[in-house]
């Protein structure tokens, strides 16, 4: 026979140590992890332009120039162009990603230990958030689009490139231009151009996906955190 003890939980109900529903242990915990992804977003931002730089720089230093590396300079400078879209604004947007992620991480926090000031706090951030990801979607999406361009220009030209230099260095013209464009020659070009391809449009369609997963966590929050039953947990 069940003993009716203080502490026996009524039948039907699971216990919950802390009291706090799935959802907004989901809601919370996930507010924590965007909130550090923007703050790092911001910081790759900020810093990318000067590690471009010191990328070409090093590069340039060396010595003996190839082919293959005057390409590897031409797609750098290209790619240091295309991250320089909508460059104005993002760093206008900067502040404004700054307090979201901050206000999302301690709002998670305080959630998780059903704060009173919390909720509030994290209602606050995930609106600072959707205003933040949705002005920077399209300047996100339009240099990620120009990034995917040069870097199928410069890899087709790379494999091209590393094509020719089958061929034997002494050989005839005729039989170098057979070695290079030969049928293994061609499908091995084909390949990882193929794959090149896939892996550039791959980086495009996750730059997508996550600002669609964005701003769906955003608007969801926002109406989870609102509803009464939520409220009361708070007190």
């Amino acid at each position: 026979m069940a003993m009716m003890g203080g502490g026996a939980q009524p039948p039907g109900q699971p216990g919950v140590p802390s009291g706090r529903p799935g959802w907004l242990t989901f809601f919370a915990v996930t507010a924590i992890v965007l909130g550090g992804l923007m703050l790092t977003t911001i910081a790759g931002e900020l810093g990318s332009e000067r590690l471009m730089k010191v990328q070409t720089a090093f590069m340039q230093d060396r010595t003996a120039p190839t082919p293959l590396r005057e390409l590897q300079l031409d797609m750098q400078a290209k790619m240091t162009a295309a991250m320089r879209a909508g460059r104005a604004v993002l760093r206008a947007l900067v502040p404004l990603g700054a307090l979201a992620g901050l206000g999302l991480i301690m709002g998670g926090i305080g959630c998780l230990q059903l704060r009173p000031r919390a909720r509030p706090l994290l209602l606050a951030a995930l609106a600072l958030g959707l205003l933040y990801e949705g002005a920077r979607a399209r300047p996100v999406l339009e240099r990620q689009l120009a990034v995917t361009k040069v870097t199928q220009t410069a890899m087709a030209q790379m494999v091209e490139a590393m094509g020719r230099r089958t061929a034997p260095a002494d050989a005839p013209a005729g039989q170098a231009q057979d070695k290079a464009n030969g049928p293994s020659s061609q499908t091995v070009q084909q390949v990882m151009g193929t794959a090149m391809n896939l892996a550039t449009l791959a980086g495009m369609a996750t730059a997508l996906v996550m600002v669609v997963l964005k701003l769906t966590f955003l608007i969801a929050g926002l109406a989870y955190l609102t509803r009464p039953r939520v409220r009361a947990l708070f007190g």
